[in-house]
């Protein structure tokens, strides 16, 4: 139930924040989703969809801990939005448990994958009163007993969070901190019964700060106005931007749907393909970039339609914040700092891909150290120049989502790679990484489909000493379902065919 006193203001949300405040509001970008799968000590699960005393127990430390996580939103319906302090949060609101029935691996995946999308397309409720997150943990169900005996033990965690309180990599350190908390160890005595309900009479004397006023950006002239001249410089006095493929023009009146397909690799194919990068000074976000040019510039063999292309890569803001402007106490909280690094593909890189008798591999491995040096360069000049510092001058950010409408998209694909989660380290009696407490196995991680956006986001994710997993989403009514089963078909064949030849990606 709502309330019905007015809620206690603790700070203003900074540009990025309303960034995603407002695209929640009109529906066009609603959570980022982080699931990760955890498997427990053989048979401490319970049957059906309880929700065990130790996970409550973990998860109110983690509250406790992190401010973002007891922070609702108000006003977000215009372009002054607080963030407001909750006194008291049940736990039994946040959190709820699926028995997911199915009869063969594959189908469980299947569901997993299908679910991610689902969390995508809600819409958080009470923003005021509620904070915008939730856990979905969805915990599989057969009766056939070689289905089960490969499915047992193991439950996969969904949380999905209103990106103005937290970027992706804070959906990993999430799930490493629920990990690592004494409860899911076995190192607290548990109640009998858990206490869902956790009171916060007073509120915070501060919450981490605005993106703005810990990353120390700075304009140069030139940048400003080269941007100002591009957003708002009468067309007929610019040159024609070189098309690219960007799927069909931005449609705000289309259903809110989020697709998702995952890729799984092995971590003997990781390894592999990480070694040879290494060798080849590239980084796997670079080669993610390289194998998503070479496929699509296949999958899309016509110059008129995708003639070119651009991607973004975000970049996490955590190394450029100003340790003076920070509050020490928040270093390593959850919280949003982001940016981006737009890639641009020519037509003469794209011809070459598809040209008869072409070297695919060397020209993957070409095309990926472009975009390593690109992203590179990007590091070593921010944060200047950085298009972030510009949202600043954005006054009314509803305008600017509906100026949009019907317009093209700047770029073909992003990637985002939120990094690899760590296991809680192992305390030597046991307690740890063995098999004697909850561990995770696998790191999912989507954006939701991006309606004003990029047409299709590559995600990836990895556990350490486990599985990479690549999280591919798309607006449904926007990219066409058999092009995302072709790229994730070569995203796969182009590692596994390295694995296998330890040379060539075809």
């Amino acid at each position: 139930m709502g309330s019905t006193t007015s809620p206690h203001i603790l700070r203003k949300l900074g540009n990025n924040e309303h960034f995603s405040s407002s695209r929640h509001h009109l529906g066009i970008y609603r959570c980022v989703t982080v699931s990760c799968r955890y498997l427990h000590p053989p048979a401490s699960l319970p049957l059906g969809t309880s929700v065990t005393p130790s996970f409550y127990a973990a998860l109110a430390a983690v509250v406790k801990d992190q401010p973002m996580l007891r922070v609702g939103i108000t006003g977000d319906d215009t372009n002054d939005a607080h963030f407001t302090h909750i006194p008291q949060i049940d736990l039994r609101n946040h959190v709820s448990v699926i028995a997911v029935p199915c009869q063969s691996v594959q189908e469980y995946e299947a569901k997993v994958a299908e679910h991610q999308g689902w969390e995508h397309n809600q819409l958080f409720k009470e923003l005021t009163v509620r904070p915008p997150w939730r856990i979905t943990i969805l915990r599989p169900s057969s009766d056939n007993e070689d289905v089960l005996s490969q499915l047992n033990d193991q439950e996969d965690v969904f949380f999905a969070f209103h990106h103005a309180l937290m970027d992706g990599t804070s959906g990993r350190k999430f799930h490493e901190m629920l990990l690592s908390t004494p409860a899911f160890q076995g190192k607290e005595e548990l109640p009998a019964e858990p206490a869902p309900v956790l009171s916060f009479p007073e509120p915070p004397s501060s919450i981490p700060e605005a993106q703005d006023d810990v990353v120390n950006f700075t304009l140069s002239v030139r940048y400003t106005l080269g941007v100002l001249w591009d957003e708002f410089g009468p067309s007929f006095l610019k040159a024609p931007k070189q098309p690219i493929w960007s799927a069909i023009p931005i449609d705000l009146s289309l259903p809110y749907n989020t697709r998702v397909k995952t890729v799984d690799i092995s971590p003997e194919s990781l390894s592999t393909v990480l070694a040879a990068c290494r060798s080849h000074s590239v980084t796997l976000t670079a080669l993610l970039h390289s194998f998503a040019l070479a496929s699509l510039s296949a999958r899309l063999p016509s110059p008129t339609e995708a003639p070119a292309f651009a991607a973004a890569t975000p970049i996490s803001l955590r190394p450029f914040t100003t340790a003076s402007a920070m509050n020490p106490d928040y270093v390593s909280s959850l919280r949003c700092l982001v940016a981006a690094c737009t890639h641009h593909f020519s037509p003469e890189a794209v011809s070459a891909l598809r040209a008869p008798g072409a070297d695919t591999t060397a020209l993957i491995w070409e095309n990926a150290g472009r975009v390593k040096a690109e992203l590179a360069a990007k590091l070593a000049t921010m944060p200047k120049d950085d298009i972030m510092a510009m949202l600043k001058y954005i006054s009314d950010w509803f305008d600017f989502w509906r100026g949009r409408d019907g317009k093209k998209r700047s770029d073909s694909w992003e990637i985002s790679n939120i990094g690899v989660l760590n296991n809680p380290a192992s305390d030597g009696n046991g307690n740890g990484n063995g098999a004697d407490v909850p561990r995770a196995t696998r790191l999912l991680f989507t954006n939701g489909a991006m309606a004003a956006g990029p047409p299709l986001s590559i995600n990836v994710a990895s556990v350490a000493g486990s599985k990479l997993t690549l999280g591919l989403s798309w607006p449904d009514a926007v990219v066409e379902d058999e092009l995302m089963d072709h790229l994730a078909q070569d995203l796969s064949a182009y590692i596994a065919k390295f694995h296998e030849t330890g040379s060539s990606f075809v």
